[in-house]
């Protein structure tokens, strides 16, 4: 056979391989609660899915458990080996009432938004290995996005911004990080339905978590995403208090995001005493005088540097101390 031929075959062969490796179907298990599983012919399958009807891309979580759509919904899902889809992509729809739309800030989803910093699945692996019985002893548990991440603390980062005013305020309250950059509030929903918290016993949550969500939804729907974090964590741990941290001001001058983050505070200040036990909004502490937020206090106009976790530190520890902590 000439070389051109060989070629040719080979990479036919090669097809044949990943066209194998990459049958993939989407089946509901349970219609009563609308239970969709993914199942493909080879275990060690990357299946990558959306719920919010794009193709699913290397940016999407990957598929871990069983999904829950209890309002409906669409899911798209394919085979990944690396950044690269293999094969098709598979869809399944449940029905949707038309007037009852589902938030997506509400619906469970895995994420892979964040994934030239770090491996979200490997950062879940690592907490569910921490927090078997008697792996961990944390007293209080933060929840979050890259902002809670990125500050400091166990697991570790290979980012860190204010590890001085972690070890100040937060270290004696022996904390664990669950915070997860690009994370919205779907995300934390999944990671707290799927074993996170479930071995361990916190005294208090810090929750803050929400500006992501900006970016795709409505303030309202932010805040009941936000809201529905704070009832799943009482389902998870009913003895445990939650300090629920408004969201920081983002852009170095006041802008429509801006607006609708503090849209968002001023809507949790009215539902606060449901769904948490203390409410503290920062935000005034990162603006000068003139509406600018320097890079002083936020490196990127977004994440804090030191001197703005000093703010959230002290109001943190202050807060963890009224209750005993």
């Amino acid at each position: 056979m000439s070389l051109p031929r060989l070629f040719l075959a080979l990479l036919g062969a090669v097809a044949f391989v990943a066209s194998a490796q990459a049958a993939i179907d989407i089946m509901e298990v349970d219609a009563a609660k609308k239970v969709i599983t993914i199942e493909t012919n080879a275990p060690t399958d990357v299946v990558r899915y959306t719920l919010d009807g794009r193709d699913p891309d290397f940016s999407a979580g990957v598929y871990l458990a069983p999904i829950v759509l209890p309002e409906g919904g669409t899911v798209k899902a394919a085979v990944f080996v690396e950044q690269k889809r293999i094969g098709p992509v598979v869809s399944k729809s449940l029905p949707v009432n038309p007037s009852e739309l589902p938030n997506s800030a509400e619906v469970p989803v895995t994420q892979n938004r964040d994934h030239r910093t770090y491996d979200w699945v490997e950062r879940h692996n690592i907490i569910l290995a921490l927090n078997k019985p008697g792996a961990s002893q944390a007293k209080v548990v933060f929840i979050g996005d890259s902002i809670t991440h990125f500050w400091s603390g166990e697991p570790k980062s290979s980012r860190v911004a204010g590890a001085l005013t972690w070890d100040k305020y937060i270290v004696p309250h022996a904390p664990l990080n669950l915070g997860y950059g690009w994370d919205r509030t779907e995300n934390v929903l999944w990671r707290l339905r799927h074993g996170e918290v479930k071995g361990l016993s916190p005294k208090a949550y810090v929750v803050l978590i929400g500006t992501n969500n900006l970016n795709t939804n409505t303030v309202a729907e932010t805040v009941e995403g936000i809201e529905a974090v704070c009832a799943e964590i009482r389902t998870k741990t009913p003895g445990a208090k939650i300090l629920l941290l408004g969201l920081l001001p983002r852009g170095e001058r006041p802008d429509a995001m801006r607006q609708k983050a503090a849209e968002v505070n001023s809507m949790l200040v009215v539902s606060a005493p449901k769904i948490c036990d203390r409410y503290i909004d920062l935000s005034a502490r990162f603006i000068q005088p003139d509406g600018r937020i320097t890079r002083a206090i936020m490196s990127d106009f977004l994440h804090p540097t030191d001197a703005g976790y000093e703010f959230m530190g002290k109001a943190i520890d202050d807060a963890l101390k009224a209750w005993g902590l």
